[in-house]
């Protein structure tokens, strides 16, 4: 789910300076009107890896903000009277009252997070804190609360510089106790494992009402900057909608980001010759056979959903697969806009129909994430359905794969000149004709919105369980390779 964070997220002394006066003063104003509406709290939770960078930003809020209607709260190890109530008991006593802002660092996350780690508890254990936890914030977010929960990353290198920074240092941002710090290093020890852990957490815990924002705490002022616009505009969305206790209201905080773009990653000038697209398409082929036709793939399943710009290739992509399978064993499901059958049952009704048997694959031409793209884009679902979508598609997929089924996603893309190359090619050749309609090109006209939404749902539904690959398709027989490659890579693994 942390695919953003692997990009460079940086702001400069400069911008910093340029940008804090104005955001300090809409973060003032902000709250200051929250205060005189008196119609919902706030909860700013910050948890992660990132010991010094939660506390120096919890500093940084209350330096914004008027500190005498904020509430900072440290989840430091329970006291004996704590312990003496049920595990919940400490954080309703230190819940902000309407009109006012809470700042939690880790809180209700905390234990059982560091208790998991370090084998104090078993996953199912685990599992029924993560029920709790989702049970209190859905309690909170139906009484009006506004939550805004920052989960901070950094490198694994830095990790281990902040940890000996903390055993030298004689004082924190906050309280840090030396079994705290020893269990600092530890984790940064296993650094891979606590990451893999965290995203399990976060994975379970991200609603429509609690969403989880990945963040890049690397850089000091491209983290402040991104915790003060998201709280600003939490803040003034909700006041904006009087009234209203919808549990996803201030969502949309979380979307819409001025950073980097997953998209960006990408080299879209990669190609391979025709030459090497044969010989290497035989070869891929031979390897999806092989892995398919197995023993060991009797016990299991394949899933595959190819999403993508319009004229990207998915067809050619999916035909190149299939040319690779038994035909008993594969299905290949176009998916469209839903039938009066489908809008009359939940929205995920109608891929759970077509979920393959033991040994069997399916293959989808588009999928159960056109509620997070074209229904997003045009309006077709309300905003509390689509940001709802991110967590239930994330524990669909995560069902699937409980039970053995492997889920394998694809997201092709192209630059915007080939993609008017090939509407105009379509729309010459008369076979092609077919492929090109009036809605797409109205779809790109919204090129840009639909590539925030792309960079959006990779980076919350893309998990160990249930990866995104994203392919560049510029170029088919690039595209196809990579395709076929990385479905072969995943299956041998699995098997």
């Amino acid at each position: 789910m942390f695919e953003s964070l692997k990009l460079k997220h940086e702001v400069s002394k400069e911008e910093f300076k340029a940008e804090e006066p104005l955001l300090r003063g809409q973060l003032i104003d902000a709250q200051f009107d929250l205060l005189e509406s008196e119609e919902f709290p706030v909860i700013v939770l910050l948890s992660g890896m990132d010991f010094l960078g939660r506390g120096a930003t919890a500093k940084q809020l209350m330096n914004w903000m008027d500190s005498r209607h904020v509430r900072p709260y440290a989840s430091i190890q329970p006291g004996d009277q704590e312990l003496d109530r049920p595990r919940m008991w400490r954080f309703w006593r230190a819940l902000p009252r309407k009109g006012r802002i809470g700042v939690f660092l880790n809180a209700w996350y905390e234990t059982p997070t560091r208790d998991y780690l370090l084998g104090r508890i078993d996953r199912t254990q685990l599992r029924a804190h993560t029920d709790e936890i989702l049970r209190f914030e859905q309690m909170l977010a139906q009484e009006g609360t506004l939550l805004l929960k920052f989960m901070f990353m950094v490198p694994k290198d830095q990790s281990v510089k902040e940890v000996k920074k903390l055993a030298k240092r004689r004082t924190a941002a906050w309280k840090i106790s030396k079994e705290e710090i020893e269990i600092g290093k530890e984790f940064s020890k296993r650094y891979d494992h606590v990451v893999s852990v965290v995203e399990e957490i976060v994975s379970a815990t991200s609603t429509s009402y609690a969403p989880w924002i990945p963040l890049a705490s690397a850089d000091a002022h491209y983290r402040d900057l991104t915790i003060g616009r998201a709280l600003t505009v939490g803040i003034r969305n909700r006041l904006n909608q009087p009234g209203s206790q919808t549990p996803n209201i201030g969502a949309s905080a979380t979307i819409g980001s001025t950073g980097p773009n997953v998209l960006d990653s990408l080299d879209l000038d990669s190609s391979l010759t025709r030459e090497a697209y044969r010989a290497q398409l035989k070869k891929e082929q031979h390897r999806l056979t092989t892995a398919t036709l197995a023993r060991k793939f009797e016990d299991r399943a394949l899933v595959v959903a190819f999403e993508g710009n319009d004229a990207a290739g998915k067809g050619g992509s999916i035909r190149r697969v299939v040319q690779a399978l038994d035909p008993r064993m594969q299905r290949v499901i176009p998916i469209a806009a839903p039938s009066d059958e489908e809008k009359a049952q939940p929205y995920l009704w109608r891929f759970w129909r077509h979920i393959p048997r033991k040994g069997h694959i399916t293959i989808f031409d588009r999928s159960w994430y056109g509620r997070l793209l074209v229904e997003r884009i045009e309006g077709f679902s309300a905003e509390n359905d689509w940001m709802r979508a991110f967590e239930e598609i994330r524990s669909f997929e995560s069902e699937l794969a409980d039970y053995g089924i492997i889920v394998v996603k694809f997201w092709l893309a192209i630059d915007k000149d080939e993609q008017l190359r090939r509407f105009e090619q379509r729309e010459e050749v008369g076979y092609k004709r077919y492929k090109i309609t009036d809605e797409d090109w109205r779809n790109r006209d919204k090129w840009d919105d639909y590539r925030q939404a792309v960079h959006d749902m990779v980076d919350r539904t893309s998990t160990s369980n249930a990866p995104w690959t994203l392919v560049e398709a510029n170029d088919k027989y690039f595209a196809r390779i990579k395709v076929l490659k990385t479905i072969n890579d995943r299956l041998e693994a699995e098997l």
